[in-house]
């Protein structure tokens, strides 16, 4: 037998390392540990910058990094682009070791349901980064599309590394596999910034909102509101005042003192990104929550230094939204599809919606989207999508091509099942 068949009995490769449950709980860690240091900063940093560029509700036009985004002109060279795709697709294998090595560790190893909830939070953790590699590259908003993702299930080597483009439906059909999965083995809540199986329902919630199965998204954001291992805040403020231990949120990245420096966060050197200058700030102008979400030009909300710069993945005001979305666009009548919006509103201080026409709803709740979720884990950007008023907002948006980013250039060169005829629309010439 070849030798290089076999892995010497010290290499250092996961199935060496991990034996028992304290090894499986540390590498299940080195998942969330992709999201957060600042060498990964492209997660925790890029999904706040990126989608709010492209929607112009931020600028980066002073940056280095984001001048392209602003013109929403991109190309496939971009260093941003690459490192935003990696940084997903690093977090993907991650979950995949996870997945593999512990699975195949016996059941005695480990207490109670220890092991199916250590596989089931990395479930979880590879839907997330899948949804959010499908909703940046992939036509995430045509489910007959052809340009889905790249899917990945194994551990990358070089046997898996060359694979071609999926499907939007198959790329759907395995984070929804993914967070069933999760849904019924994950722990329950515990903390905001471990995955769980309250995660997991409200992230099937907004994939089946980007899916347009309105009346399920509904039916489940509800299902997390009733649940109530989440409950809101007094007030919008306290919600990021509270920080990890806020009751609002579902998930979060953990920021403490310790891991809020130079060193460790990005976020306290780089919110030279200001608001954008055109349609939100009209939009949020006289709104109570606009003081704490930006102060002129300077971004507060997801720079908030008394809690240590936290990134925000979702909280409970959202399922509200998906709730009120999904009934909107499923033929609930006007009253039923304005009670969760108003809940929102009425937390914020502007009352009850005052659309007359289920069209005037659609309209508020987009607004209240933006108000109450801006610089979020890219709600506004989405949302301006969904509701078809992207190119309204923004007048560098002028083809759905501008919807989503190139492949970068790197992948196609370097994955073998891949051409430049598998480039997403608009980019083959970039």
């Amino acid at each position: 037998t070849d030798v290089l068949d076999n892995d010497p009995p010290n290499n250092l490769v996961p199935e060496n390392v991990v034996q028992n449950e304290d090894d499986a709980k540390a590498l299940l860690n080195g998942v969330y540990g992709a999201i957060i240091p600042r060498e990964s900063w492209a997660y925790y940093l890029f999904t706040e910058m990126i989608p709010s560029t492209l929607i112009g509700s931020m600028s980066g036009r002073i940056g280095w990094l984001f001048p392209r985004f602003d013109n929403n002109d991109i190309f496939s060279n971009d260093g941003t682009v690459e490192a935003y795709w990696l940084i997903f697709y690093e977090v993907i294998d991650h979950a995949n070791n996870v997945i593999k090595v512990i699975d195949e560790l016996p059941d005695t190893e480990f207490s109670g349901n220890t092991k199916a909830e250590i596989i089931g939070e990395a479930h979880f953790l590879r839907a997330m980064a899948t949804f959010d590699a499908l909703r940046y590259f992939g036509q995430f908003y045509d489910l007959n599309s052809n340009l889905g993702i790249i899917l990945r299930t194994e551990p990358a080597n070089f046997a898996t590394r060359d694979k071609p483009r999926s499907t939007v439906a198959e790329s759907y059909t395995q984070i929804m596999s993914d967070l069933d999965f999760a849904i019924a083995n994950a722990p329950d809540f515990s903390v905001t910034y471990r995955a769980s199986k309250t995660a997991a329902k409200a992230l099937k919630a907004k994939v089946l909102l980007f899916q347009g199965k309105h009346a399920t998204a509904a039916a489940l954001a509800k299902e997390v509101i009733n649940e109530r291992t989440r409950s809101l805040e007094s007030d919008f403020v306290a919600v990021f005042d509270n920080g990890l231990n806020s009751s609002e949120m579902i998930l979060m990245t953990h920021r403490d003192e310790d891991s809020d420096d130079d060193q460790l966060n990005i976020k306290r050197l780089f919110y030279a990104a200001t608001t954008g200058t055109t349609w939100f700030p009209a939009l949020m102008a006289g709104d109570p929550r606009e003081a704490f979400t930006y102060d002129g030009a300077t971004i507060l909300k997801v720079n908030h230094e008394d809690t240590f710069r936290p990134t925000y993945f979702m909280r409970l005001a959202e399922m509200y939204l998906i709730q009120a979305e999904g009934l909107a666009f499923s033929g609930a009548d006007l009253t039923t599809s304005k009670a969760p919006l108003d809940i929102i509103r009425n937390r914020a201080g502007i009352g009850d919606s005052p659309a007359l026409t289920i069209d005037e709803l659609k309209d508020d709740i987009f607004n209240e989207i933006a108000r109450e979720l801006a610089f979020e884990n890219g709600s506004e950007w989405f949302a301006a999508i969904r509701f078809d008023k992207a190119m309204t907002l923004k007048p560098e948006i002028i083809s759905v091509n501008q919807y989503i980013l190139p492949i970068p250039e790197e992948e196609i060169i370097g994955n073998g099942a891949l051409t430049l005829a598998d480039q997403n629309p608009g980019y083959e010439d970039n």
